[in-house]
């Protein structure tokens, strides 16, 4: 099991998270919503380690993939040469054939990459080894629609083999086809099941429409 108990974290006197819970199994997604700056992408990188929080207790079970907001990657350094640093710093191999064609841009400096392209070696990165946590922060941005089928195929897959999975997005329609519980960062956040939010059976346009009125 992973996830946040209690837990506090702010920015000098800014308090960005209050008492935040949630959790997510073998499996599972997990999806985190809310307005800009409700401490979304705060709550990734505290599970990523990145971040510690002021208080409460964070529990992650084995490796963990992280794919943050911004480009995680060198940008001096090839693409070969960037998956190569990160599968030694997961002690693994770089298996292929590789997601959303990322071999084509094998030998490419990570500077001459677009913001699309950036998205698909960095999510592919956080793939290396295996982990058993994979968080992602808002990982469809800038990607082409093919890479987001391929990325909603991808979790999906995932989730078949059981893995956990923590998900930011402010695009319902995104997640709506593989996402189990979802939090929405209000004040205070609320924790909400697939059922509550897309009915059952799911319906899309449930979700679509419970979706928005959260943030009303």
């Amino acid at each position: 099991m992973t996830g946040l108990r209690d837990v506090c974290f702010s920015y000098g006197r800014r308090k960005i998270l209050e008492n935040l819970s949630f959790s997510v199994g073998s499996g599972e997604c997990i999806v985190l919503a809310g307005p800009n700056g409700s401490g979304k992408s705060t709550a990734l990188a505290i599970l990523a380690g990145i971040f510690r929080p002021d208080s409460g207790e964070v529990y992650t079970d084995g490796a963990t993939g992280y794919v943050p907001q911004g480009t995680a990657l060198f940008e001096d350094m090839t693409v070969k040469d960037n998956l190569r640093f990160f599968a030694g710093m997961a002690g693994a191999a770089i298996e292929k054939p590789l997601p959303f064609n990322v071999e084509q841009m094998w030998k490419k400096k990570v500077s001459k990459l677009s913001g699309g392209m950036k998205k698909r070696v960095s999510i592919t990165s956080a793939l290396i080894g295996s982990p058993r946590l994979l968080l992602f922060d808002e990982p469809c941005a800038a990607l082409d629609v093919e890479y987001k089928e391929e990325l909603i195929a991808l979790i999906h897959k995932l989730k078949e083999q059981g893995r956990s999975i923590v998900y930011v997005t402010h695009d319902p329609m995104e997640v709506a086809s593989f996402y189990d519980k979802l939090v929405y960062f209000g004040d205070p956040a609320v924790t909400y099941t697939r059922e509550q939010l897309s009915g059952y059976p799911a319906n899309t346009s449930v979700f679509y429409e419970r979706f928005m009125e959260l943030f009303h």
